[in-house]
């Protein structure tokens, strides 16, 4: 916050990811606060995945383009039925707008155009949105799923 309470230009630069210009996590606290709740009820499923072993396939590829070739996909899966956010380093979020159902086989789909066309593969973690909860709930839930296809192996989608 600049001066009076007025937002600076430069606050809202630091509510975007550089290098995808996805909003981060900071947009999402800054929006909801630490304990925000996914109040629109037309999110329905949240979805956190990463990208499986990111650390030893970035000293192999160009980590930058995997990324970015990642997320294109992930735009043009989710289309306007979502948003989607990077989290950190190779996590990233989604709040989905639509049925479990479909968000299981959008992320199917997601998964193999990702193994298709990159050198790395993604794990996600799905849940349906729980509204009287927090995010922080509803998105640690939905990591402990994306840990679970890491577990299994990776490269799959858990809901």
């Amino acid at each position: 916050m600049g001066l009076f309470g007025k937002k600076k230009a430069s606050d809202t630069d630091k509510l975007t990811d550089k290098l995808t210009g996805l909003k981060n996590r900071d947009y999402f606290h800054y929006t909801y606060g630490e304990l925000g709740a996914v109040k629109s009820k037309d999110h329905k499923v949240m979805a956190v995945f990463d990208i499986d072993h990111f650390k030893a396939a970035n000293d192999l590829i160009n980590g930058d383009k995997a990324i970015l070739k990642i997320v294109s996909i992930m735009k043009e899966e989710i289309g306007e039925k979502g948003e989607l956010m990077r989290w950190g380093g190779d996590e990233f979020l989604a709040v989905l707008k639509m049925s479990p159902e479909e968000s299981l086989e959008v992320m199917r789909r997601f998964v193999e155009r990702v193994k298709d066309s990159t050198a790395v593969t993604v794990s996600v973690g799905l849940v349906r949105i729980r509204h009287e909860d927090t995010f922080k709930t509803n998105y640690y839930r939905a990591v402990q799923k994306c840990y679970l296809v890491k577990e299994m192996g990776g490269n799959d989608v858990k809901l």
